[in-house]
């Protein structure tokens, strides 16, 4: 085991997360969770539209360089390999002081989604993944890129929203006979530091012979929020069937496994 990096002079410790109470926890939601998949059928990094992990898993497409949306992309990475001026002053520059780009290609790059008005390109796979994301312009009919996201984090979406992570009530072990969950909520989106009660949405749960996934969304605060952290929220899970010898899994992240690598050992989501 590793020990803790040490924490530099003059430099507050990091504040432990206050538990709820016991009367935060008799105010708190008590929500009846619907039937899910074991796992998601879109998953999202934050960076476009979400998409299916088949779209990861499956043979990479060659793209299209005539369609209108892999242009844009073209274009895009052409304008980022552009060399930069050396300088603004024309007899301060040479031809041989100018790099040379090298031109831009779609080696490597996948479609991961797209509709009418937007599409979602890849490069590489996860955890090393690079995402990009396109909207066309109505009136143009052009596509430009309106964000980019590298090596974030796979979430569960449900309706546009991603997965928030939970754990367990650290005050309370749960016991075989349970048929409530006490449950500490990490929004997964700002929110300027406020707690998500009543933003919580009726959970995913998939319910198998030794496993019970658990799959939580909180509806976004409308508007711009600051990055302050959020506190955890306390909610009870209304379960279908008593906990019994099942583990307990948080499926708000999801594990891609490359082509050809081992599978994830027990206990890794």
């Amino acid at each position: 085991m590793s020990e803790p990096a040490p924490r530099r002079p003059g430099r507050p410790a990091a504040r432990e997360r206050k538990l709820p109470s016991e009367r935060d926890w008799e105010r708190s939601a008590l929500l009846d969770p619907r039937p899910g998949p074991r796992h998601p059928q879109l998953i999202s990094d934050g960076g476009g539209l979400p998409f299916p992990p088949a779209a990861l898993a499956g043979p990479r497409e060659p793209l299209d360089p005539e369609d209108a949306a892999v242009g844009g992309l073209l274009a895009h990475l052409t304008a980022r390999a552009a060399p930069k001026r050396s300088s603004r002053v024309p007899w301060k520059r040479s031809a041989a002081s100018t790099p040379t780009a090298a031109p831009a290609s779609l080696d490597g790059w996948r479609l991961l989604a797209r509709t009418d008005g937007e599409a979602l390109f890849a490069r590489g796979l996860p955890p090393q993944m690079l995402t990009m994301a396109f909207r066309r312009d109505g009136r143009r009919g052009t596509w430009t890129c309106y964000g980019s996201s590298a090596a974030r984090p796979l979430r569960a979406t449900r309706d546009g929203i991603r997965a928030s992570s939970w754990r367990l009530d650290p005050t309370q072990e749960a016991q075989p006979e349970e048929t409530v969950l006490r449950v500490l909520v990490s929004e997964q989106s700002f929110a300027s530091g406020q707690r998500a009660a009543g933003r919580v949405l009726a959970p995913d749960i998939y319910v198998g012979p030794d496993e019970l996934v658990l799959t939580i969304f909180v509806t976004p605060v409308p508007g711009f929020q600051n990055n302050t952290p959020n506190p955890e929220t306390p909610v009870r899970i209304a379960l279908p069937h008593p906990v019994g010898p099942r583990r307990l899994i948080d499926g708000a992240l999801t594990h891609f496994s490359p082509p050809g690598a081992p599978p994830p050992t027990a206990g890794s989501d």
